[in-house]
């Protein structure tokens, strides 16, 4: 008996719902649907590029303190310089080719990283054929 006063014929809908339902226009959710795509790939290019900067830089630093450590008398030869820095950069660019020399007295590493281990999507075949790289000279002082 209490739930034939409570049939949805006898409650009325709600202001909103009602209002819903009679909207016809949709012109904003087309539009907004449509150009997702495009914001997102925009987003994962931004992600991809700051992720190859910061992975530049994670690279330089370590290719310093390689120079900085034979500089200083840590590590004596070229061998160990490179490394020292094929090493420290293993974790995030596996594949990333590093070479040292010693010339007019100071240590020269360079490093060339590809692009493809240092983005986050690999969405964009631009990065593919990419390589980073990263020199750093530094004198030797003892």
């Amino acid at each position: 008996m209490f739930l034939k006063h409570l049939s949805p014929k006898s409650m009325p809908a709600p202001r909103w719902l009602a209002r819903f339902a009679r909207e016809d226009r949709g012109n904003a959710t087309i539009e907004s649907l449509m150009w997702m795509p495009i914001f997102l790939a925009a987003f994962v290019l931004v992600v991809d590029v700051s992720m190859i900067f910061n992975g530049q830089t994670m690279v330089l630093r370590t290719v310093q303190d390689a120079n900085r450590n034979m500089s200083i008398g840590r590590l004596r030869t070229t061998e160990e310089v490179t490394a020292f820095i094929e090493s420290g950069v293993a974790g995030f660019a596996p594949n990333a080719r590093a070479e040292s020399a010693i010339v007019s007295g100071a240590v020269i590493s360079r490093v060339s990283v590809p692009a493809s281990d240092l983005v986050a999507t690999n969405w964009f075949n631009a990065f593919t054929n990419l390589d980073v790289t990263v020199q750093s000279e530094h004198l030797i002082e003892y």
